[in-house]
């Protein structure tokens, strides 16, 4: 073991400070290795090899290498994010052979934070799981931005010792079969993504048009709510919450060298009515955006980069997160400029008033099963992210919401906002429902009569910005999943009771394929409960399997369609409403499988396994004594037997007493004859 002086001249262990130096955790450290790792992410240069691939030579660091084929056999993954060429780097990596240990690598000039986040989703990790090393400190804030929990570190800090970190440990895995695990899915979600050309092509046959109208004053109304309300595609953040901030923009319309526009979008599948506003400064040599902000009803058709090239890609401060990259596609050859009717489509959406309640990646469903309709979903208000698909707001009295004072003490739904919702349900000939974050969050109750929804991350804001009001007005509710289950049936119960005969109500199950079996577990039990739910009222509620009807390659992450996903899912509720039989697709498992022949596979399985037990059985029936006897005889004899084995107990302590007094007899006969 080394050892060294310190400075106050005594002798300390080399290994046990660096070891220490490692482990601490202060607020001088970017970084704390605190979690279980299950995949370290290399920067390349200065950190997995010496120098600067772009500026020359490098060196390889070959106990780097060793520690990545170290970890791979402890079942800990590795991975790379790098700003390099690609095919340069990828040639550095395989003159050392350590190339293959490396799975989902990012090397491109991309920001960082982003390929981590995608990264991390395509590993089907969490970043509290993930290290990230590299030499620069922005980039280690930068991943930290997009991924709240990652541990960042130096490698200058960590290297030395990085195997002795307890956090590190892992499992043996000489056979490096977590890390062929990994391939395979990274082989998957390769594959995943070289079917998004399918989502090109069928952007291009939607016949995407759109319409900048310079004139604001007519849609002002309009701009300001999309300013104020949109939160993931709201590139620059900057909100209008006072009478003086939307005067200002009133000012700022009517200035000097300002350039401004609503876009409005149209395809074959209907009209999308205002769906963006930008507007920007422009000088001989100055072009920036101020605003730049669209509706999540188009997310994935490519118009937010298709207008922002439009403009000549002027300079934008984009606010994160963001939901949809100005720079997603190489090229947008899918839209056109200019409105006018759609074209007539026999999968159109109907002409009949629909409520929607979900997330607002649902409104690009809505627009293409009606054109007429009413959205509660996500939106931004007062700085808080209100959600609307809480049974509170479809539980809550609507008295009490008027009545309360602590209802216009916080940023949340209102009892206009519910007033609102009844009246649209009633009116309504379609009603799309996604109530599954019903299942998460935290439930309070604020008097009697009214119940409320909040993340962790409300719940605690609201807390301390008056502890006393929080302490008066909120009673935690302490729900499990059946308790919350049970608000949700309610819910469907209570909408069912205000809406209108011959209203249809869809309810949108969660996909679960693909997810681990503990990320899953509740999804299925939701989807079970709304599934038996619509069975027991088939005259008004319909249940919407999405895991049957979306294949996976329409997927854009775990819980978000691609606009195909979002085309099909709307198919099969509009074949319904029209009274035609849905066509489902056919999906199939890794093993090439469709559903219907691994659930045929299944019952056969469990037929099989049902068989071999009762079998069993009977052998075991045949070989024990009395198999054939009857109930009666067999429980006489048991008890027989008992008797038999209590009197034998009974027994023993005599023979114990027998058996010492006789070696009592030969201790003292032998002890006479010595004498």
């Amino acid at each position: 073991m080394v050892q060294k002086c310190n400075q106050d001249g005594r002798v300390g262990n080399t290994q046990s400070a660096q070891m220490q130096r490692l482990l601490r955790v202060g607020p001088e450290n970017a970084f704390m290795i605190e979690n279980k790792v299950k995949l370290v992410v290399w920067d390349l240069d200065e950190t997995f090899w010496r120098g600067t691939l772009t500026e020359g030579g490098i060196a390889h660091i070959e106990s780097n290498i060793e520690t990545v084929r170290e970890l791979s056999k402890r079942g800990i993954i590795n991975s790379i994010c790098s700003k390099n060429d690609y095919e340069q780097a990828k040639a550095k990596l395989c003159e050392c052979g350590i190339w293959d240990y490396f799975v989902f690598p990012s090397i491109s000039f991309n920001p960082k934070g982003k390929a981590i986040a995608e990264m991390i989703e395509g590993a089907a990790l969490r970043p509290q799981n993930v290290l990230f090393l590299d030499d620069n400190p922005s980039n280690l804030e930068e991943a930290k931005f997009f991924n709240p929990g990652i541990m960042t570190a130096n490698p200058v800090d960590v290297l030395e010792n990085l195997l002795d970190h307890p956090s590190l440990a892992g499992k043996p895995d000489p056979e490096l079969t977590r890390l062929k695990q990994y391939q395979f899915l990274q082989r998957k979600v390769e594959d995943r993504g070289a079917t998004a050309l399918s989502n090109e092509e069928f952007l291009r046959e939607s016949n995407i048009r759109i319409v900048i109208n310079n004139d604001i004053e007519p849609d002002f109304d309009r701009v300001v709510e999309l300013i104020n309300r949109t939160n993931q595609l709201n590139y620059t953040k900057i909100r209008l919450e006072t009478d003086d901030e939307v005067q200002g923009l009133r000012d700022l319309l009517s200035g000097r060298n300002v350039h401004a526009g609503t876009v409005h979008v149209v395809d074959n599948y209907g009209d999308y009515g205002l769906v963006g506003f930008y507007l920007g400064m422009r000088r001989s040599k100055y072009n920036k955006l101020i605003h730049f902000v669209f509706s999540c009803r188009t997310m994935n058709m490519g118009v937010e980069q298709y207008v922002y090239e439009t403009l000549s890609s002027p300079d934008i401060e984009i606010v994160g997160p963001v939901s949809y990259g100005l720079k997603t596609h190489d090229r947008v050859d899918w839209i056109n400029v200019g409105g006018g009717d759609r074209t007539p489509s026999q999968s159109g959406p109907v002409n009949e008033k629909l409520v929607l309640l979900g997330g607002c990646d649902l409104l690009q469903l809505a627009s293409y099963c009606s054109t007429d309709r009413s959205e509660f979903v996500n939106e931004q208000r007062e700085g808080a992210k209100i959600r609307f698909d809480d049974p509170g707001f479809i539980l809550s009295d609507r008295s009490a919401l008027k009545r309360h004072a602590a209802m216009g003490r916080f940023a949340w739904w209102t009892h206009d906002d519910a007033v609102r919702f009844d009246e649209a349900i009633a009116s309504a000939k379609l009603i799309l429902l996604s109530l599954w974050p019903g299942m998460n969050g935290y439930y309070f109750h604020i008097g009697q009569d009214i119940s409320v929804r909040f993340t962790k991350g409300v719940a605690n804001e609201i807390r301390q910005n008056d502890p006393e009001f929080f302490g008066e007005n909120f009673a935690a509710l302490d729900l499990e999943d059946d308790g919350r289950l049970a608000l949700i049936e309610k819910s469907l119960d209570v909408i069912a009771s205000k809406c209108g005969d011959g209203t249809r109500i869809f309810s949108l199950g969660c996909y679960t394929r693909g997810l681990d079996r503990s990320r899953a577990e509740r999804r299925i039990l939701y989807n079970k409960t709304c599934r038996e739910y619509c069975e027991r009222h088939p005259e008004r509620f319909q249940y919407v399997d999405v895991d049957s009807i979306v294949p996976p390659e329409m997927m854009a992450n775990r819980t978000h369609f691609l606009r195909p996903g979002y085309f099909t899912l709307a198919q099969y509720i509009l074949a319904v409403i029209r009274g035609h039989k849905p066509v489902l697709p056919v999906l199939h498992d890794e093993g090439g499988r469709s559903a219907e022949e691994g659930k045929t596979r299944g019952n056969a399985r469990r037929a099989a396994r049902t068989q071999r037990r009762q079998e069993r059985s009977e052998r075991k029936s045949e070989e024990r004594p009395g198999g054939d006897e009857p109930r009666g005889e067999r429980a006489q004899r048991r008890e027989e037997q008992k008797k038999m084995r209590a009197a034998r107990h009974g027994e023993r302590p005599q023979r114990r007493e027998e058996r010492k007094k006789k070696r009592a007899a030969r201790h003292s006969e032998s002890t006479t004859a010595e004498g």
